[in-house]
């Protein structure tokens, strides 16, 4: 730990970007690739194993499965609402829009990478089947273009979209549009604290129901804040469930899991695995309690 404090300190930020990009990653591809061979020769004992067999066959990606082929294949329309300027495609049978000036292609391989997180096959799937929230209260933590409520929208009773960024709330409000009824939108970050931009869950649904209730987080790293602050949230409501992505910190999928478990609820982890930071990490942990 101090020698790390002393290299930051000693050494020009530009110079730590040059050598972790050019030196660093490097040798994490390298001994990537070395071990993705070597489980095509070896035979693969577990599911990791396997995974990385599979990336050796395909491609290094996050998405370590045969599948994702039938994606990469694909060619997905983008079009741009001349009303909004916003881009948007069409996604069964909805319009899912995007931010305004992000380039199409960028839109095509953002849109395909939603479809590989949300493919049954995928471990960063957030369920495995939408009856499951009929008539439930949706919590979209880290909502970005909000596919997954989008899926959702005519099962749950009503959505709450939290999404912090400002050219992402204009896409969801434009999204949305046809179900502003039941869906409400939170400019600010879920968090563990509540002050001018962020808020706790505890705090927000202090005076609402508190009843059939998911929560869905991806919130980049930040999944353990978010929890710390609705305690009483997760203590005290009936028939609550949820997924939580557990790939962002190298421990997250142990600390998230106590977390939980200490509020009596059913903990279960998506099967499968994503290669994220270089290593095969479990993507979505599932829990609920239906009393």
């Amino acid at each position: 730990m101090l020698l790390k404090v002393l290299y930051r300190k000693i050494t020009p930020e530009k110079m730590r970007h040059f050598v972790y990009w050019n030196l660093i990653e490097r040798l994490y591809l390298f001994w990537t690739e070395l071990k993705c061979k070597w489980f095509l020769i070896v035979p693969a004992k577990n599911e990791k194993q396997k995974a990385y067999r599979i990336m050796e066959m395909t491609e290094i990606s996050p998405f370590p499965y045969l599948w994702k082929t039938e994606y990469d294949k694909q060619h997905y329309m983008v079009n741009m609402d001349t009303g909004n300027g916003l881009p948007y495609v069409n996604h069964n049978g909805k319009k899912l829009y995007y931010k305004k000036g992000t380039l199409l292609s960028v839109v095509e391989s953002m849109y395909r990478t939603s479809l590989l997180e949300q493919d049954k096959r995928s471990a960063h799937c957030y369920i495995n089947n939408y009856e499951e929230l009929r008539g439930k209260t949706l919590l979209d933590i880290g909502a970005a273009e909000g596919n997954f409520a989008l899926d959702v929208i005519e099962y749950v009773e009503h959505v709450y979209l939290f999404e912090c960024e400002k050219g992402w709330v204009e896409a969801l409000e434009s999204t949305f549009a046809p179900w502003k009824e039941k869906v409400t939108i939170i400019q600010k970050y879920v968090s563990d604290i509540d002050d001018e931009n962020n808020i706790t869950l505890d705090t927000y649904f202090k005076d609402k129901k508190k009843e059939n209730l998911y929560l869905k987080m991806d919130i980049e790293g930040y999944e353990r804040k978010a929890l710390k602050g609705a305690v009483n949230l997760l203590t005290f409501s009936k028939n609550i469930g949820g997924s939580v992505c557990i790939y962002h910190l190298r421990d997250d999928e142990l600390v998230i899991k106590n977390m939980l478990k200490t509020y009596g609820l059913e903990i279960q982890i998506a099967p499968g695995y994503l290669f994220m930071c270089w290593s095969m990490r479990h993507g979505i942990l599932r829990f609920n309690r239906n009393t």
